[in-house]
């Protein structure tokens, strides 16, 4: 067992197996060596007694927040009124054109399309053929759950899996969105959390982030600030503009429900304004690789850190004092670099906005 871990049962199966055989010797057996039949018997019900504390002691860590995983993670969730995220299909709508061809037909609901032969679309609802020349806008949507069924774009010519001697032509009306992954235990284990016990309707700025954070796992921060009185703003971060006006209406829904926000609370939900920064970091460092990937590294994880929270100063030194840690011996801040067209230095910044940009490393030669 991890003893790294919290246990609400621990055990050593040498231990154990040392307490059997001084049992086993001083109620009158023979010392048993390996092989012996008698050694081989209470090895196997040795193997049942760690199997049950084992047992008991996964039972009981599955019952807290820190340890529970899967379906026990879920029943948690529930007890909180906090639902796990699931996986959704991306939708889409298409623009098919039919031939005159004098024989009406049916085009039924689940019938298969595909842009590129791997990802295939079905259709939503039964389409009916007259038999003479159409241009129809029906719904289309993913066969199987997940992201990758949103990189179906606006324009794009589609065919039919089997062919119909109708259909003359399919083109993408609108972007593919909505698809997305069930969400994982560790993002829902933190969300669960923030989410608290309540169980309540929102009112306090950590109720209304928490239940917009929990209409899609796209949403990667959300920020509750007091417009007015009795106006409530909610600022999102999304991991992707596709099908952005679609979730700021999904989550304006949702907090808009009766069962969720005060009467006395008006809410409107926007996207978090961005304030741009550019960085040209020269930086001297051994060249290894090893260094050079640590250095690389240390710009991705700043870059997260700066840029996936709502209201978080910009704080330029926090990735000067990464860089340095990484290896680098000395770090310049190049012709260019700027924050929302002024200096570079730390900055708060507006309770809606967020820090957004790009960074440019270029090695000093020696």
């Amino acid at each position: 067992m991890d003893n790294t871990e919290l246990h609400y049962v621990t055990y050593d199966p040498d231990e154990i197996w040392n307490e059997m055989m001084t049992a086993y010797v001083e109620a009158g057996g023979d010392i048993l060596y390996p092989g012996d039949e008698k050694e081989m018997l209470l090895r196997s019900v040795l193997a049942d007694i760690v199997q049950v504390f084992a047992g008991v002691d996964n039972g009981l860590r599955m019952q807290t927040l820190r340890y529970a995983v899967g379906d026990y993670l879920d029943i948690l969730g529930e007890l909180r009124n906090c639902a796990r995220i699931e996986a959704t299909a991306a939708t889409a709508t298409v623009t098919i054109t039919t031939n005159a061809t004098g024989e009406a037909d049916t085009l039924a609901a689940g019938t298969a399309m595909t842009a590129d032969g791997e990802m295939f679309y079905l259709l939503a609802e039964d389409m009916a053929i007259t038999g003479g020349a159409q241009t129809l806008t029906v719904g289309i949507v993913a066969d199987r759950t997940g992201s990758a069924g949103n990189a179906l774009t606006a324009g794009t010519e589609m065919q039919m899996q089997n062919k119909h001697p109708a259909i003359n032509s399919i083109i993408v009306a609108t972007d593919a969105i909505g698809g997305q992954e069930k969400e994982d235990d560790d993002t829902y284990r933190e969300r669960i959390r923030q989410y608290g016990l309540a169980s309540v309707s929102t009112g306090p700025a950590r109720q209304y982030e928490a239940a917009a954070k929990a209409v899609s796992s796209v949403i990667v921060d959300a920020k509750a600030v007091r417009l007015s009185a009795g106006n409530v703003g909610i600022y999102l971060i999304l991991s992707t503009s596709t099908g952005a006006a679609a979730l700021l209406q999904a989550v304006s829904d949702a907090l808009n429900g009766d069962d969720v926000r005060p009467l006395t609370d008006t809410v409107s939900v926007y996207q978090a304004t961005d304030v741009t920064y550019t960085l040209n970091v020269k930086y001297l460092c051994d060249n290894s690789s090893a260094t050079t990937q640590a250095v690389a590294d240390a710009v991705a994880d700043y870059q997260e850190w700066q840029e996936s929270t709502i209201g978080l100063a910009f704080n330029p030194d926090r990735l000067m004092a990464a860089l340095y840690q990484a290896g680098c011996t000395r770090v310049i801040w190049d012709t260019g670099s700027e924050f929302d067209g002024g200096d570079v230095e730390y900055t708060e910044i507006d309770e809606n906005e967020r820090c957004k940009g790009t960074i440019t490393l270029t090695a000093i030669s020696t």
